[in-house]
């Protein structure tokens, strides 16, 4: 009961497809954030920002891709390619598992995958994703990963008999903290940053706490890997973090899990969809376009999954700045924020893009690799 979204404005034939991707789902919901009203699904409109749950990240991109089109036709600008609006479901990087079953916690790209699976298919593609108007060319690849410590049961009168499955996860994260200062040197980068986030821990029974020492603790992670880094490398690893963990405390019992898995990709600033970028930026904000820092690029985005099928893509979005000029989605508490100035500009960016990429002809071949 998700669906994507495609349309199709077509060209007189002989030039290049471009398809604008863009996400409907949010990072958050309601139900999960603080109040403020970049975390309410209504628009606010304060001093010429707008504040709502999803315009940064990234339903601004939406209406930029319409309205650049809608640009194109009213001018009556020629066009040779194809221009494809495809507005997926999925993309947020969220996946089930353990009790948190169902539709509602799929992610992860799998409505970018399901359209160019079946089809839906362009020369270049470029995303709207919130960069704060800089260029990204690639993305970091990541995967879920659950770690389970496994205890032995008591009750709080006699704890001293058990096993604290919870005590051995808190002895535990120093060293998966530690962990990502090492994991970033053996996996270096010219431009990315791999990055080792803890996202939730989870453990014992909350309905019977008497039930002490806890039987389980469950920790959660988050693992960029830079393009190319195969799953098993990242899984040894980690497991030989866990291992050199249990030779000092020989009572430690533990399962690694991956739970979710995408590859990164990256383009060279060679690449077609990059030049016209640069180009269109330039003409319209008067300066060459900024790249982002390597950290930026652990940032997922469906410019991966719809690279696997031979599609080079950019991020570039007019959200992802505040206010105040920091790079980020939200404005403090208030939530997420944008620019209308920044969302106009970028309008016009994007059309100047279209036209020129839509206008050359198709390139042969699997697109340039590093």
């Amino acid at each position: 009961d998700r669906s994507n979204v495609i349309a199709r404005y077509r060209g007189t034939g002989g030039g290049k497809t471009v398809l604008l991707c863009g996400h409907f789902d949010t990072s958050t919901t309601p139900q999960d954030t603080v109040p403020g009203p970049g975390h309410t699904p209504k628009y606010i409109e304060q001093d010429g920002w707008a504040y709502g749950l999803g315009i940064s990240n990234m339903k601004n991109a939406l209406a930029i891709y319409a309205g650049a089109v809608r640009a194109i036709m009213e001018s009556k600008t020629p066009i040779k390619g194809d221009i494809i609006i495809g507005a997926v479901v999925g993309e947020i990087e969220k996946a089930p598992v353990d009790k948190y079953k169902g539709k509602d916690y799929r992610g992860g790209g799998s409505g970018a995958r399901y359209m160019v699976h079946h089809g839906v298919i362009a020369d270049v593609c470029i995303d709207g994703e919130p960069t704060g108007m800089r260029l990204q060319i690639g993305n970091t690849g990541y995967t879920f990963a659950r770690i389970t410590i496994k205890g032995i049961p008591s009750h709080t009168f006699s704890k001293a008999a058990g096993i604290d499955a919870i005590a051995k996860m808190e002895a535990l994260l120093p060293t998966i903290r530690k962990w990502e200062e090492t994991y970033q040197k053996r996996h270096p980068h010219p431009f990315m940053l791999p990055l080792v986030g803890i996202g939730s821990i989870e453990g014992g029974y909350p309905f019977k706490p008497s039930i002490c020492p806890s039987p389980f603790c469950h920790l959660y992670l988050h693992i960029t890997t830079i393009p190319g880094t195969t799953p098993m490398t990242v899984y040894r690893e980690l497991e030989a973090v866990l291992q050199e963990q249990a030779a000092e405390d020989p009572e430690l019992d533990w399962e690694i899990k991956f739970y979710l898995i995408s590859d990164g990709y990256e383009i060279p600033k060679t690449s077609s969809v990059v030049q016209a970028v640069e180009r269109s930026h330039r003409e319209i904000f008067k300066q060459l376009v900024i790249y982002p820092e390597p950290a930026r690029y652990s940032v997922s985005s469906d410019c991966s999954p719809i690279f696997q099928y031979g599609i080079p893509g950019v991020t570039y979005g007019a959200g992802g700045i505040t206010p105040s000029g920091v790079y980020s989605m939200y404005d403090g508490a208030k939530g997420e924020v944008l620019g209308l100035e920044n969302l106009y500009k970028m309008t016009q960016s994007y059309t100047l893009a279209l036209i020129d990429l839509c206008n050359q002809p198709p390139d042969e071949g699997r697109p340039p690799k590093f």
